[in-house]
């Protein structure tokens, strides 16, 4: 099996043609090898084991960034990973997706954990493999060699052949035979030396490949509203390839990309939304703003649940918000299900639908915009950074929060705006725009998550007692971790209001200046 041996020397497979010379009619492995091997070697088939195999990586392709392939073989019950050339197994049952922290202790629970993080291990691909071992026997006998020859098949998500793998398995004393059996084939067949392995072949196959993007790009000359439309199209691909993995309830970053799209939806039409044909923008925006409604419940209750067991380590007791963590997971599978509804509802279908219809119907007919994307670009990136300017202007130590709130709206906008226009944009200053804002907006959202999360842990608090569900301790321990939330809003507030001229000076104007030449 191609898993289970290493081989040295490395894997063979068959070419088309090898050496200038043309393959031969196609013959069994068998007869191939026993021409390439004559006269001094034998070839006797000993075994024949067939192994299914389920690709697993996670949705954005985590495992194979970081340079591990991994496999379920259901007939064994294994887990297998390959990584940095080292193979690692372990038993497992059960079946997919699932998230790494559900797999049982393991080499290769451990070694995927990390890198798949919260995202759920889901099946990419099956493959069948077929492999017959053949004994190379010397004049004497003797087996010097074993050769494993495996034919494979992709069977999920189509039906495609992989190329025939050739192992040359050294057995001990015999390594001078192997290299002779390996240099026999590479001359008298059309097999050819590979050191791509059985997972690189998979994934290369263009069955794999993801779909080609039916978006037309961003160019400084193209007509605005056709522009914007093509990336409100990107937004909308988002929305559909999470849909699924909300409803399945799969991993809880399916919901957070979806409401990435979302918001990048709705500030476009919000921002941008002029460009488009009159009426289009201010029609479909409430539907959005739905959208952001209903998925709002589940996602603040996936943030506690994702930061329960670190928050916990804050309090003097941590096992007394036991009863609090359950409490927000019956929570979180109510709002999930109400979600899933929504979902699969006419509502949702039928925005779906006709939004895409209304985009193409932009892109199809002639432009009615009168500016450029660049020029559009341009502008409305000024503008939105002038209003980040002032509403950070109005901030100081004794404002009401809702400044706060105002001012990370307006620095979320020009972060979606930045992105929508980022095939414009000079590189270095989109860099260097992009770090202003980025460490700004980390300062908004620690004080928005402080005071946002301190009233729902009093509003929880109350709903427990309420419903009899919460003992004191819980209450006590409850109290202690708003407390902490309240002490991060203040330290954020400090911090913002000393520094906010840093990422919203002089400097950071001259980055947005030079970000879209027209």
């Amino acid at each position: 099996m191609p898993l289970n041996v290493t081989f040295d020397p490395p894997i063979l497979t068959l070419a088309p043609g090898h050496g200038g010379r043309a393959a031969p009619a196609p013959v069994g492995p068998e007869d191939l090898l026993l021409e390439a091997l004559q006269p001094g070697f034998t070839v006797i088939a000993e075994v024949t084991r067939t192994e299914v195999l389920t690709h697993l990586d996670t949705v954005d392709g985590r495992l194979h960034k970081a340079g591990i392939d991994l496999a379920h073989l259901p007939r064994k019950r294994r887990l297998v990973a390959v990584h940095a050339g080292q193979q690692l197994e372990q038993p497992v049952t059960g079946a997919w997706p699932r998230l790494a922290t559900e797999l049982p202790d393991g080499q290769v629970a451990t070694l995927v954990g990390p890198p798949s993080w919260i995202r759920a291990l889901i099946p990419y691909a099956s493959t069948e493999a077929e492999t017959v071992t053949y004994a190379i026997r010397n004049g004497d006998g003797k087996t010097v060699v074993r050769v494993h020859w495996t034919t494979g098949r992709l069977t999920r998500p189509t039906a495609v052949d992989l190329p025939v793998r050739v192992g040359i398995e050294t057995l001990r004393g015999y390594r001078a035979e192997a290299a002779q059996v390996r240099k026999a084939l590479l001359k008298r067949t059309p097999l050819q030396a590979s050191d791509q392995s059985w997972f690189a072949s998979v994934r290369d196959l263009p069955a794999l490949r993801p779909a080609v993007s039916q978006r037309f790009g961003m160019r400084p000359d193209q007509a605005a509203d056709f522009a914007v439309a093509d990336a409100l199209l990107g937004y909308l691909a988002e929305l559909d390839a999470t849909v699924d993995g909300i409803v399945d309830d799969i991993d809880t970053e399916y919901l957070h990309d979806f409401r990435v799209a979302v918001r990048r939806t709705r500030s476009v039409l919000k921002m941008l939304g002029d460009v488009l044909p009159s009426g289009l923008a201010e029609r479909v925006a409430p539907e959005f703003r739905w959208l952001g409604d209903i998925t709002t419940p589940t996602r603040d209750l996936d943030v506690y649940l994702l930061e329960l067991d670190v928050l916990a380590a804050t309090v003097t007791h941590p096992e007394d918000l036991t009863s609090f963590g359950a409490y927000v997971r019956e929570r979180r599978a109510e709002a999930a299900s109400a979600l899933a509804r929504g979902l699969r509802s006419r509502r949702y279908t039928d925005l779906v639908t006709s939004w895409r219809s209304a985009l193409a119907e932009v892109i199809a007919h002639p432009s009615h915009a009168d500016t450029t994307a660049a020029a559009l670009a341009a502008e409305r990136l000024r503008t939105v950074f002038r209003k980040c300017q002032k509403r950070a202007a109005k901030i100081t130590a004794d404002s009401e929060s809702e400044l706060v709130h105002d001012l990370r709206k307006a620095c979320k906008e020009m972060r979606y705006l930045m992105e929508v226009f980022k095939p414009l944009c000079d590189k270095k200053a989109y860099r260097n725009v992009l770090a202003d804002f980025k460490e700004l907006q980390d300062l908004l959202g620690e004080f928005q998550d402080g005071e946002v999360q301190a009233a729902a842990l009093r509003q929880f608090a109350q709903e427990m007692v309420d419903a009899g569900r919460v003992d004191a301790n819980a209450i006590l321990a409850m109290g202690e971790l708003s407390g902490k939330f309240e002490a991060r809003q203040r330290a954020a507030r400090e911090t913002l209001t000393a520094h906010h001229d840093t990422y919203l000076g002089r400097q950071a104007a001259e980055h947005v200046d030079r970000l879209v030449t027209t």
